[in-house]
């Protein structure tokens, strides 16, 4: 077994640490000039010289992909909440858009930055707000199947359904950002709704009622389901 080399793994710690600072310059260089990517100004914004952030990053796409990489990675966390199953159906839905809406107003520029631009070597997945809608759509997904599942419904349409959603919420925000004609929570009052009648009435025309304000999880639902149908002894 080869021993561990500690001087490569604390310059490596430490080129990790070095790369996340340039990366928060770069959020402040973004907050303070626009959605404009210019290495001038992250170098500035770090008091540091541009050779020396080029030693961390090997070109500006390079920096521009650890953005596209912060924003998914602030999506989720931020998204990470509406999955919580002992929260009832409508929270959810609110937390998780108040959560997007809530890093669009935080990030405003940021998020116009890598939702304009695609990173060298991106996957087909796409990176930042393209990679996080991607993500959220497939925890919606698997939530959508979970509980379609449990109804003895159709679970084909987990998946239309949690990408509608996804680009409902995506796309109103995008507006929202651009007008401001309404405030964030009265976005987020009537986005929630409208998503919640989109959920509700999916369900309700197929015969099955998740109540809004109540914690079910899929489990749940088939538990009272095997309770309604078992037949007295």
């Amino acid at each position: 077994m080869r021993p561990v080399d500690g001087r490569r793994e604390r310059w490596s710690s430490h080129r990790a640490a070095r790369r996340e600072e340039f990366v928060e310059a770069a959020l402040r260089a973004l907050a303070r000039h626009g959605p404009e990517l210019r290495v001038e100004q992250v170098a500035a914004e770090a008091g540091v010289s541009k050779p020396v952030l080029y030693r961390h990053f090997t070109d500006k796409a390079h920096l521009l992909a650890a953005l596209h990489d912060r924003v998914a990675v602030l999506l989720m966390e931020r998204l990470e909440p509406a999955l919580d199953p002992d929260d009832p159906p409508h929270l959810r839905i609110r937390t998780g858009v108040d959560a997007f809406l809530s890093l669009l107003e935080e990030h405003p520029n940021l998020y116009l930055l890598v939702s304009r631009t695609v990173p060298a070597g991106a996957t087909n997945e796409g990176e930042g707000v393209r990679a996080g809608k991607e993500l959220a759509a497939r925890a919606l997904t698997q939530l959508f199947d979970d509980y379609l599942h449990a109804y003895g419904l159709d679970t084909r349409g987990a998946a239309p359904m949690a990408h509608s959603v996804v680009g409902m919420v995506h796309s109103t925000a995008e507006w929202w950002l651009e007008k401001r004609s309404m405030s964030r929570q009265e976005v987020v009052d009537h986005l929630s709704e409208t998503v919640w009648d989109c959920l509700d009435g999916y369900l309700r025309r197929r015969g099955a009622r998740l109540d809004p304000d109540t914690p079910t999880s899929p489990d749940d639902v088939l538990a009272a389901r095997a309770e309604h149908t078992r037949t007295p002894d």
